[in-house]
């Protein structure tokens, strides 16, 4: 396998869309998960205890859960993307001398 005619704006492209691809899926799979966790939770509640609605509280917390995942994970990941490729070229420049 040769590299050797990739660009590092290609690189960086291919970096970018990996990223958002692996965030996409760690949302979903978050969100799935949550999902079903609060579903069980919601049918627990109901069968055992309905007279207080405590399920309410661990739903609450995992919806905040994924919402900061979604966020951090998602929302900013281009920020990041940027800051950890200016550190690499920092490091990179300062390996030249």
């Amino acid at each position: 396998m040769s590299t050797a005619n990739i660009t590092l704006h290609d690189y960086e492209t291919a970096e970018r869309a990996m990223a958002h691809e692996n965030a996409t899926t760690g949302v979903v799979v978050h969100g799935i998960v949550t999902l079903l966790v609060a579903a069980g939770l919601i049918i627990i509640n109901i069968t055992l205890a309905p007279e207080f609605p405590w399920s309410a509280f661990a739903v609450g917390g995992m919806l905040i859960g994924l919402l900061a995942h979604w966020w951090f994970g998602y929302v900013k990941l281009d920020d990041q993307l940027t800051r950890q490729q200016e550190k690499t070229e920092a490091r990179a420049a300062q390996m030249r001398r």
